[in-house]
């Protein structure tokens, strides 16, 4: 059973608490050693991504997000950082095309990060919907014995994904934090990690230096984190789709061996056939809805951010054709990753409605009678049009869009190389 909630669903058996989301019967009262099950780990695990988002004001995940001097102090230095980013390029590099493309590279992490804290705003009352959605999908396959194989797999998966995204991440960003501390200390190079300098501060003097170098170093303070706590609960609303798409398949197989007992009788097997049929339409609805929440949420903000790391890597290629710029070896490999982060999903999603139309197509339906026939070709047209991820619902977010932009970014450059 379910009730709205606020634009998502909350499930029986959750509740609003002072504005969080909580269990009657909370697993963490026992002890860490007891909880080893998929859903204690796949807990722990986004337990601490939310622990981040939270400390920054921005945690719409766990609970409706409501505005506090957390949430305001961010948005204000994000606001900031884009005003002083803009300020940079009209007026202090109005005269320089390096200093200017090098603003406006280091400015495409600021439109990132202040489109994931609009679409948190925006989207707050739904947010707390699909994670109570994605839990769900955990509880209903405590009891069966396949399932929980299933949600072992992925939650394995899902927890070694994150570790390395995350360390992945983290490292970069410390390189790119201390390495022109490093260079400076060697032999007097006054280099900055990104392209954003204070106003009426000059970087070339030594306590502008200074200055500019701590803005710099703080906004890496907590960008970063929550930037990976955020994507973190993204992969894992995506691997709750795969789950279902699983679990459906283990739904069908088991469709298909009612439909060879040859120990029931025709009254018996077209009643449990259309018990079974029911199930899988229930839960293919289930994951259709899913999915549509999913891309109503996050469409705009992956147009977003596919524009942004486009232009990125765009500005970075045009400043290292004409010098060596360290950070730009940084930058072109994390843009790339970040791009192909993004599209890997959406393949994986429509691999696996491939998959499941391949073996709704194979059930053995000519067994089927006449009344379950017709269910079963409702199943089969639904299963045909199936839910995609789309990138602002003008392309889908797959592999061939990941292709795509690879490839025109290397024909501008091309294009600016032979200017």
């Amino acid at each position: 059973m379910a009730r709205q909630l606020a634009g998502g669903f909350i499930l029986e058996g959750d509740v609003v608490a002072g504005g969080s989301l909580t269990r009657h019967s909370r697993a963490e009262h026992l002890p860490e050693m007891v909880r080893t099950g998929p859903i204690d780990v796949y807990d722990r695990l986004l337990s601490w991504q939310y622990l981040i988002l939270r400390m920054l004001g921005m945690d719409a995940y766990s609970r409706l997000l409501t505005i506090t001097p957390n949430t305001v102090c961010v948005v204000f230095l994000a606001g900031t950082f884009m005003v002083v980013s803009l300020y940079d390029v009209l007026v202090v590099f109005a005269d320089d095309l390096f200093g200017k493309t090098f603003v406006l590279t280091t400015m495409c992490f600021g439109v990132i990060g202040c489109g994931r804290i609009v679409g948190a705003l925006v989207y707050r009352r739904y947010l707390p919907g699909l994670t109570l959605k994605a839990r769900a999908t955990y509880r209903r396959g405590e009891r069966d014995a396949k399932r929980l194989q299933v949600l072992r797999w992925y939650t394995t998966i899902y927890w070694r994904c994150t570790l390395l995204y995350s360390i992945t991440f983290l490292v970069c960003a410390c390189i790119a934090s201390f390495a022109p501390l490093l260079l400076h200390l060697y032999n007097g190079e006054r280099m900055l990690p990104f392209g954003v300098y204070l106003p009426f501060v000059d970087a070339a003097t030594p306590g502008g230096y200074e200055l500019n170098y701590l803005y710099q170093l703080s906004c890496i303070l907590w960008t970063p984190p929550g930037l990976i706590a955020s994507q973190t609960v993204y992969f894992g609303l995506i691997i709750n789709i795969c789950i279902q798409y699983d679990v459906l398949q283990l739904l069908l197989d088991d469709l298909e061996e009612l439909l060879h007992r040859p120990d029931l009788d025709p009254a018996q097997g077209a009643r449990l056939v259309r018990e079974q049929l029911r199930t899988v339409i229930v839960s293919q609805r289930r994951l259709e809805n899913f999915v549509r929440e999913i891309e109503h949420v996050y469409t705009v903000q992956s147009l977003v951010e596919v524009l942004a790391l486009t232009f990125q890597l765009v500005l970075t290629l045009y400043v290292i054709r004409s010098q060596l710029w360290l950070p730009g070896l940084f930058v072109i490999p994390l843009c790339t990753i970040q791009l192909f982060l993004m599209c890997l999903p959406g393949t994986l999603v429509e691999q696996k409605a491939a998959r499941l139309t391949e073996l709704i197509y194979g059930i053995a339906w000519h067994r089927m009678s006449h009344e379950n026939k017709r269910i079963f070709q409702l199943l089969l047209h639904r299963s045909q049009h199936p839910r995609r991820l789309t990138c602002g619902g003008m392309v889908d977010i797959n592999m061939n869009l990941f292709l795509s932009v690879v490839k025109k970014v290397y024909s501008i450059f091309m294009m600016l190389e032979n200017m």
